[in-house]
């Protein structure tokens, strides 16, 4: 069991952004503009800055500076699926940026909190992703079979309720 648990630590990530680019090809391809644009908002701030901050390769002095910076990444992140979740036409962008206030109320968590579980901040900081991947396959299949049945449907919401939308 630790062999099989030592095996999917050293290779989830990369799995994970290897399904995330895959995913990104088929929903350029397939998907419209809200999957193009929640993908673009996954790969630039979950996949991107991975491998920056490897290639940059900082020390250990400068951990602070990287925790900051994945901060201000969920938080942009947050904002952006928020933004895409109110104007789209699907309800799965929702539950995505869902996911992501998770992970923001994690690190506000910790900020207020002194003695966190490493392993429970580790899975509310990261665990989110996973589910947001999910989310996102799932929701662009759903996408790509209601097209095949019905047709091309509106990708963005008009406008938001206003104060008689329940009448109508």
């Amino acid at each position: 069991m630790g062999d099989m648990l030592d095996f999917f630590n050293a290779y989830r990530a990369p799995a994970q952004h290897l399904v995330s680019l895959i995913l990104a090809g088929a929903i350029w391809r397939w998907g419209r503009g809200p999957e193009r644009w929640l993908i673009a908002v996954f790969i630039a701030t979950m996949v991107l800055p991975v491998y920056v901050m490897w290639w940059l390769q900082p020390d250990a002095a400068s951990s602070s500076v990287l925790a900051a910076a994945y901060v201000f990444l969920d938080v942009i992140a947050a904002a952006l699926f928020v933004g895409i979740a109110l104007h789209a036409n699907r309800n799965y962008p929702l539950w995505i940026a869902g996911f992501q206030l998770v992970a923001l109320a994690a690190h506000s968590i910790k900020a207020v909190v002194d003695s966190v579980s490493p392993m429970a901040f580790a899975l509310l900081i990261i665990g989110p992703s996973y589910c947001q991947l999910l989310l996102l396959i799932g929701g662009f299949a759903r996408h790509v079979l209601r097209e095949q049945r019905f047709g091309p449907y509106r990708e963005w919401r008009l406008a938001p309720p206003g104060p008689g939308w329940l009448r109508a």
